[in-house]
């Protein structure tokens, strides 16, 4: 177990580490068009090519936007509900306690873990994660949404596209879906790179909070993971996707969650230490499912 597990996580972390060792060393990782590359090019390429060569219908696709949608719904009013009970506002914490990490850690685990199977039904369920944080995240930490930035979402249009394509049985030329697999390839390295920048640059100046992050930090993982359980059971589902699903929902807090606190005048440093504290809990859970999941 151990092997198996060292063979699937060492790629990630070295990814990780050396996105770290650029962010203090050099200026490689700097330009702020990196993200926008890989949000704009890289991840709507990566998903468009992954719906298209995936052995999935479109009614199999439904089924886990559905299944993702009403895990993250019930795990946003759980949610709320707890921070109610520690009467706290749930306007900083509900979304990142509900979105994962589901891009750049979750995919390259999904594809660690399970393959590429694993790696399309993670896109997909990636996708609707990446709606709620500009959903969810953006209406609850500013007050107001916008339902036409949706429309301007790279990666939101490629599944369209894809489930559109899908549904009418048309395939794009061998020339243009080689293209795609190459401007996808660049996705999962560059994300991890830029994770570990993120994380490198994270200030964490306020530790009196530490009790409440180490809850949330071990709460994150284990509440998406308890729901994407109950749920999945009730969902048409193959085992992969019943597993992959678990795994992206054990992921650890997102980055962007930190980004849009920063944003909105929120707790970052609470937010940055959650982050960092909640992935090896994630990490373990995440294991465990993958483990007793083909055991």
């Amino acid at each position: 177990m151990l092997h198996a597990l060292a063979t699937a996580l060492t790629p990630i972390f070295s990814l990780m580490l050396l996105g770290i060792l650029l962010s203090r060393k050099t200026d490689y990782l700097d330009s702020p068009q990196l993200g926008s590359l890989v949000s704009n090019v890289g991840i709507p390429a990566l998903l468009l090519h992954s719906v298209l060569v995936m052995e999935m219908d479109v009614e199999a696709m439904g089924s886990l936007i559905l299944s993702t949608v009403v895990i993250l719904a019930l795990v946003a009013m759980i949610n709320w509900g707890l921070l109610k009970l520690l009467k706290l506002s749930p306007t900083f914490y509900v979304s990142p306690l509900t979105n994962p990490n589901t891009g750049n850690l979750g995919l390259p685990v999904c594809f660690a873990f399970f393959g590429q199977p694993g790696l399309a039904a993670g896109i997909v369920i990636s996708s609707v994660v990446q709606i709620s944080h500009f959903t969810l995240g953006t209406g609850t930490m500013s007050g107001s949404y916008h339902p036409k930035a949706l429309l301007k979402n790279g990666p939101v249009m490629a599944l369209l596209l894809g489930a559109l394509l899908l549904l009418l049985d048309w395939q794009l030329p061998t020339p243009v879906m080689n293209t795609l697999d190459m401007l996808g390839s660049i996705t999962l390295p560059v994300m991890l790179l830029l994770l570990g920048r993120s994380v490198s640059q994270l200030k964490l100046s306020d530790k009196g909070a530490l009790g409440r992050v180490l809850l949330f930090s071990a709460w994150r993982p284990l509440v998406g993971v308890a729901v994407a359980f109950v749920v999945t059971r009730f969902m048409p589902l193959s085992s992969t996707e019943q597993l992959t699903m678990m795994v992206q929902m054990a992921m650890p807090m997102a980055v962007i969650s930190y980004l849009l606190t920063v944003k909105y005048g929120g707790p970052k440093d609470e937010i940055a230490l959650m982050i960092l504290l909640s992935m090896p809990f994630s990490f373990l859970t995440a294991s465990a499912v993958w483990w007793f999941g083909l055991h």
